[in-house]
Formats: C-alpha cells, sequence, structure tokens
C-alpha cells in the first residue's frame, strides 16, 4: 500500500512550474532588460529583478571552465561558509563578475529585501541571479536571528544557468533549507550553454531544475545525479555552440501541453506510481530509452528515501516541535514547586528518597522529561551550529527564550547526576549545547538596555550555580581535612572568598531563585560548615546578611 502512495511529485511539480505565471513574469522581464540589471513590477504585485544574459562572458566561463575557487579571499562571499562546510568552491568567473557589481547588489539588497521579489537571470545572467539570491538569503537570516520579521525571501528562477559550483557549495546550501527550496533553474534540452559542466566535472547542481523541449515536454528533477545525467544527454548533442538560448517557444508549448501520466502509457499494468512517474519524466523530455533502466532505478531508490525522509521532517515541524517540549518544561516547573520542603529542586533530585509509589512515579516522570528536553535542544543548537559562522549562530528570539528557560531548569539537573557520581569540575567537562545557549543568550542581552530588577528572579540565571555550590563544598571539605600544602591551601581559600562574592553580587542583581535558601539546601549546608569553619571573629558582607538572615526577606 505505501508504493501506491508514492507517485513521484515531481511529475506535479514540473505541470505545477510550467503553469504558474511566475516563469512568464521572469522570462518577460529578462526580455525587457537591456543593462546588466532592470527591476520589473508585475500584475501579481511582486517585483522581478532581472539580469541580463551578460554574452559577453560565455567565452570568459568556456575558457576556464574547470576553474573552480574558494571565497577564502573573497570577502564578500564569506557569508556562505558554515561550520561543516568552511570552504566552499565557486566558478571564478562567477566570483569576478559578482565582484564587479557588488556595490550595485548590495544597494538592490538595501532597497528591496523587505518586498515580495523574484530574482531571475538568463545564461550567464544567471550566476549574477543566484549570488544575489544567496546574498539576499543571508540577508534574511541575519534580520531573523535579531527577532525581525520584515525581511522577505527571495525566489530565484533562472534559465539556461551554467552550475555555479562543486559538492561543497551545494551542501552549504542544502543546510539551509529555507535557502534551497528557492532555486529553480530552467533548462531547455538544446540548451549547450547549461550543460558545459556536466558530471565529468567537479561542478553538482541544488535546487530544483525544471526540464524542457521543443515540443513542450516539460518535467522537473532535484535529484543531483539525475540532474547530472539529463545534463549529460544534452552535452552529448554539443556541437561546440555556446549560444545563449531563446526560451520563448518552450515556455509558450509548456503552457498549452497537457501532461498524461499513468502505468498503461509504458506497456503494462504492474509498475509502481512511483516508477511509472519517473518512467513518465524521463518520457517527457526524451530521455526514455533502452539504456535507462539503472538511472530509472537509481533514482527510484532515491526518491523513496527522499519521501521517507521528507515525512519524518514534517513530523518534526519545528514550532510544533516546540510547543511539545513547552509542554515538557512545563511539567518541570510544576515539579519544581513542590520540591520546597525538601530542601529544594536542586537537592531533592539529587538526594532522591523514594518512599511512596507516587514518589516513584514523579522520579521517572521528571527523569523522562530531562531525557526528552536534552534530545531535544541538542539536536536543534547542532543544526544551529551547521549554519553560517557569520550570522553569529543566534536562535531565534522564540527559539532563544525557550532554550534559555530550558538551560535553567535541566542543566541543575544534569549537575546533581554528575556530583552524584562522585565527578569535580562540572564546568571543565560541560555539554557544548548549553555553552552556547548560553553565549547567545549573552550576546542577546547587548542590545538590550540593563535591567533595573527588584524581585528575585524565579529560576537562578546562571544554571551552572549548583556546580559553584558543589565545588565550593568541595574546597572547604578538602581545607577541613588538611594535609595541603601551602599553594592549594591559598587557592582553596581564595576560591571561597571568591565564592561569597559571587553570592553577593547575584543576591543584589535578584538573579537568585529564592529557593536556593531554603533549609536544608546544599547552599544552607556548605554555609553552616564555612561559619563554623571561618570561626566566630570572621566579618564580611557575606557573613553578615547570612548571619542576620536577611536572606529570609528575599523575594
Amino acid at each position: 500500500m505505501k508504493d501506491q502512495k508514492m507517485f513521484s511529485s515531481e511529475v506535479e511539480l514540473g505541470k505545477f512550474l510550467g503553469s504558474t505565471d511566475v516563469i512568464q513574469d521572469a522570462y518577460r522581464a529578462i526580455s525587457q532588460t537591456s543593462s546588466t540589471h532592470h527591476l520589473h513590477p508585475t500584475r501579481s504585485g511582486f517585483n522581478v529583478l532581472a539580469f541580463n544574459s551578460l554574452s559577453d562572458y560565455s567565452i570568459l566561463i568556456i575558457n576556464s571552465a574547470l576553474d573552480l575557487v574558494t571565497p577564502e579571499n573573497h570577502k564578500d562571499l564569506h557569508f556562505l561558509s558554515t561550520k561543516v562546510n568552511p570552504e566552499c568552491s565557486i566558478n571564478k568567473a562567477a566570483i569576478e563578475l559578482f565582484e564587479q557589481h557588488f556595490d550595485e547588489l548590495l544597494e538592490l539588497l538595501k532597497q528591496h529585501k523587505d518586498s515580495p521579489l523574484v530574482v531571475t537571470g538568463h545564461g550567464l545572467g544567471g550566476y549574477l541571479a543566484i549570488l544575489f539570491a544567496l546574498l539576499h538569503q543571508h540577508a534574511v537570516d541575519v534580520e531573523e536571528s535579531k527577532g525581525l520579521k520584515t525581511a522577505k525571501r527571495p525566489i530565484c528562477i533562472t534559465f539556461g544557468a551554467p552550475l555555479l559550483g562543486d559538492e561543497t557549495l551545494r551542501r552549504a546550501i542544502c543546510e539551509r533549507p529555507q535557502w534551497s527550496s528557492c532555486f529553480l533553474n530552467v533548462v531547455a534540452n538544446t540548451d549547450t550553454l547549461a550543460s558545459v559542466f556536466s558530471s565529468k566535472t567537479l561542478y553538482k547542481p541544488f535546487g530544483t531544475f525544471l526540464f524542457c523541449t521543443e515540443s513542450g515536454g516539460h518535467t522537473a528533477f532535484e535529484d543531483q545525479e539525475t540532474i547530472l545525467a539529463v545534463l549529460d544527454d544534452i552535452a552529448s548533442s554539443n556541437g561546440g555552440n555556446y549560444q545563449t538560448h531563446d526560451y520563448t517557444n518552450e515556455l509558450g508549448l509548456i503552457r498549452r501541453k497537457i501532461l498524461y501520466r499513468g502505468p498503461s502509457e509504458f506497456g503494462g499494468f504492474n509498475l509502481t506510481p512511483l516508477t511509472a512517474g519517473i518512467m513518465l519524466q524521463f518520457q517527457e523530455i526524451g530521455l526514455l530509452k533502452d539504456d535507462s533502466q539503472d538511472l530509472i532505478a537509481k533514482t527510484k531508490e532515491k526518491r523513496a528515501k527522499m519521501i521517507k525522509t521528507k515525512r519524518m521532517v514534517n513530523a518534526y515541524e519545528p514550532t510544533k516541535k516546540l510547543n511539545e517540549m513547552k509542554i515538557s518544561l512545563t511539567y518541570m516547573e510544576w515539579y519544581m514547586k513542590g520540591q520546597r520542603s525538601r530542601g529544594g529542586y536542586y537537592d531533592s533530585f539529587k538526594n532522591a528518597e523514594t518512599k511512596t509509589i507516587e514518589d516513584i512515579r514523579s522520579q521517572q516522570e521528571i527523569i523522562r522529561n530531562q531525557r526528552i528536553l536534552s534530545q531535544y535542544w541538542k539536536k536543534t543548537i547542532e543544526e544551529k551550529e551547521l549554519m553560517p559562522q557569520k550570522e553569529g549562530a543566534k536562535l531565534r528570539k522564540r527559539w532563544l527564550y525557550g532554550g534559555t528557560n530550558y538551560r535553567r531548569i535541566v542543566e541543575p539537573l544534569d549537575i546533581a547526576d554528575y556530583y552524584k557520581k562522585g565527578n569535580t569540575n562540572y564546568i571543565e567537562s560541560r555539554p557544548n549545547h548549553y555553552v552556547l545557549l548560553e553565549r547567545w543568550s549573552e550576546d542577546d542581552k547587548k542590545d538590550q538596555k540593563p535591567s533595573d530588577k527588584t524581585k528575585a528572579a524565579s529560576l537562578t540565571e546562571d544554571s551552572c550555580f549548583w556546580a559553584h555550590v558543589e565545588e565550593a563544598l568541595i574546597s572547604l571539605r578538602d581545607l577541613k581535612n588538611g594535609g595541603l600544602d601551602d599553594i592549594t591551601t591559598s587557592l582553596k581559600t581564595s576560591s571561597l572568598k571568591r565564592f561569597e562574592e559571587d553570592i553577593l553580587c547575584a543576591i543584589k542583581a535578584f538573579s537568585l531563585s529564592p529557593e536556593v535558601f531554603v533549609p536544608g539546601s546544599s547552599l544552607m549546608k556548605w554555609w553552616i560548615d564555612y561559619k563554623v569553619f571561618k570561626g566566630i571573629g570572621y566579618h564580611s558582607e557575606f557573613a553578615e546578611y547570612m548571619n542576620n538572615e536577611r536572606y529570609t526577606e528575599y523575594q
């Protein structure tokens, strides 16, 4: 039954793309552009930014066809780098073309990034269109990382543009789903310039390719190996003539041609809808040949995997998943409020006593939610780390707020587990996703006015607070036991003095939760032992605060 639901969606996609006005509007705008670029309004309410075919660059591209360079020495393209792909390779002539017009492109970006925009280019003008669209996408990411939502993502439609870069560029773009889904390259089966880079080179495609024929046949492909196979077929009929192709005829016929589909067209009824759909795609553009079976089989296998992956991605819809995490976090907060009589949230979890069935169930549920939240945020942060380094690696405001609450509620439980096992120096082995969440939160605060709080925080802001308490307990224990050399004794004494000062600063900043002062908490246990260790004559601002029990008024 599953196969029956897996008809090739790219058949329908090709039909839909061929019938939309936006492709016609884009090509019409190019035809009306005589300069390097021009902005054209449309009746549909969006603008089309068209880049001319730049035929003078054709010879340069062909002569340096295999020249790939990294943006390392081209600062205008640094935004393409990601953590996984710190370097990506792009056609040398395309970079030179982009840099030649970079100031103009920046000005265009400033003027139009907040408006619906279709970016288009014909032939080598497609290079400028693609690079401008990538620059635009980066600008939107930066805006969204600041919590701004005015910028609009562009759609990029090119006609017969040669492949731009290698596998590293393809991966850098595909790592950002919102980028890769915005690119459509229309290619005629007689457009030899579009096929100048085939599978025999290092160049790789990205985005969606809509292939079309002089008879109006058309179909869309997203799989890179299939796209390269079609380009190879186009290149095989190349007579060395790299003229810019006129798409007027193909686009007109696409609108009029009716696309039929069905297994019976292929002489049998035992084909799955997925196989039939792939065969129909190849038939549409004249690639259904006797030697096509291997390609059909490979395409079918990849398409099936892609459909399965998309289903999983849809199940992991970001906003829906974040809302599910809020439910788990709400349960954790509810659990916290019930632990004050047991020494507080941190100590009740660390020293859990399962006296009743209800205690056991509660402990199991808190551990389950702890695991669910940690798995989600680790994955979220890992995905964010793959994003461009130049974006400051910030989460959107909504995710950042949720991540900060998660860190302040769940990290103390991880700290409790860590010290319960007899470990020390948690900060040195702190999980990376907590480090990044805290760093991004601090970066976000730089753009905000200083807070003049007059009430205690509901959650202790420093999610590592209890690790500092545990280290203070360890240092105090070591000093009481004696046997330390003078240097170690001095270091541990100094660390306890700093700990006093840090707590006092946190109290004055109202960044601690009142829960840290409940009877039986690790902090209060430390203070009782520390007070005895220092002796009755010890005086400090923090000691005065604690001796006078002013913490009982801390709210």
